[in-house]
């Protein structure tokens, strides 16, 4: 575990990822013949895979539609109307219901790259957005 610590320092919280990369291996070898698991279900069991990483996985490992609400998902999606939700799940099910599913890994990744781009956090880039016309112009 120390060498694994040693080579993902850079990454933060080093020390948990690295007890939860070695028990998810070992649980991968162990449970799924050394296969990552395909489904929701089982990916959610692997120490350190929540809800986020296990959409994200599936998305963009099995190409199966999937919704993974991070950060700059969550905080798009308030500011340009499509959830009120204040949590993260509710958030994921306002996406999923008005984004139709052939759509959603690719609008996860447009929503992302928006948000980090244009859409920050502080001062958003509202004067050069290309949907500004349609956004309810909270921050303008």
């Amino acid at each position: 575990q120390e060498e694994l610590e040693n080579d993902i320092k850079e990454c933060g919280l080093f020390r948990n990822k690295s007890k939860n990369i070695i028990g998810t291996s070992k649980m991968i070898l162990t449970n799924h013949d050394g296969k990552v698991p395909a489904t929701f279900e089982d990916l959610i069991k692997l120490p350190g895979v929540g809800r986020k990483t296990a959409n994200v996985i599936l998305a963009n490992a099995f190409a199966t539609p999937a919704f993974a609400v991070d950060t700059h998902v969550y905080r798009l999606a308030h500011r340009i109307g499509l959830s009120d939700k204040k949590d993260v799940l509710g958030v994921e099910k306002d996406l999923m219901e008005q984004i139709p599913k052939n759509l959603w890994i690719k609008a996860h990744h447009w929503l992302i790259y928006h948000g980090r781009n244009l859409c920050k956090a502080r001062k958003p880039m509202c004067s050069i957005c290309f949907i500004e016309q349609w956004c309810p112009k909270l921050f303008n």
